[in-house]
């Protein structure tokens, strides 16, 4: 298995992210083509202190924006650094989130980052909305992060659907990895043994893949298990982590469960979701 075809977001202004750089490596890893995308919104009329502000664009407005994101483009392109056939540059006029979620149909993988800030929706992506409507793998890039290691890598193992299609969506990256680790986290001495089944159920499978250089480690945890997996996983000196995204919708906002959202917020190092 491979990634053929890899999407990474570009953010429509600012400096080109490590994530691009994120995506590139693991397009020269896997000899994947690579897709930058890009997209922004005009901005509604809005009111403030009563007086109501039209930001519409004129025609030339339009035609300059335009400008800027097919030069955004060939930016990304040098950037990337691949062979011209294997790059390409998608861009357009709207919300970055639907946007971004009609054009994954493309792609095996997107890579996406993350901001530890409240960001424009006309501009930017929210990753949690993207990763539960994507119906494909999404690489979580933190901040400041501009490659990967995936020599190890840590598989976050809960006995759900979302676990198990992460699993399945990485076996490209783990087939390439030197160490694999298995780790469920356990609130009770009786959860212990059921665990180490199921890891080793998980294990057998990942060899009839390929993969052997796998480790079993069944926690226990007193902490949240959020904090004993970051914990667990700086001790390890990890370089991805592999989890289930686990979350649903209320009144049009996600919401997301502990593990899940310290990944999405908090997480070091690079994280492959799938939901």
């Amino acid at each position: 298995m491979s990634y053929a075809t890899i999407m990474v977001h570009v953010d429509a202004d600012g400096e080109i992210s490590g994530r691009v750089r994120v995506a590139a490596q693991l397009a020269n890893q896997f000899k994947s083509r690579l897709i930058g995308i890009s997209s922004w919104r005009p901005r509604p009329p809005f009111a403030i202190e009563g007086v109501v502000i039209d930001p519409k664009l004129t025609t030339e407005d339009i035609v300059n924006r335009n400008a800027a994101l097919k030069a955004r483009g060939e930016k990304f392109k040098t950037g990337a650094g691949l062979e011209s056939h294997r790059v390409e540059w998608r861009c357009a006029q709207k919300f970055p989130i639907p946007y971004v979620l009609q054009e994954a149909r493309a792609a095996d993988l997107l890579v996406i980052g993350r901001e530890g800030r409240n960001l424009d929706p006309y501009l930017f992506l929210d990753p949690g909305s993207l990763l539960l409507g994507a119906g494909r793998p999404v690489l979580l890039a933190p901040p400041g992060v501009s490659s990967i290691d995936i020599g190890k890598i840590v598989v976050a193992w809960k006995d759900t659907r979302e676990a198990r299609r992460a699993i399945r969506d990485a076996l490209p990256v783990l087939q390439q990895a030197e160490t694999v680790i298995l780790t469920e986290f356990c609130r009770s001495p009786d959860d212990v043994a059921p665990a180490q089944r199921r890891l080793d159920d998980v294990a057998q499978y990942l060899a009839s893949h390929r993969i052997n250089s796998i480790i079993q480690k069944v926690q226990p945890s007193q902490d949240a298990v959020e904090d004993s997996l970051l914990a667990f996983v700086q001790r390890e000196s990890a370089g991805l982590i592999v989890a289930g995204a686990y979350g649903h919708s209320r009144v049009g906002e996600w919401i997301f469960g502990g593990v899940t959202q310290a990944l999405l917020t908090r997480s070091p190092i690079c994280c492959l979701f799938s939901h």
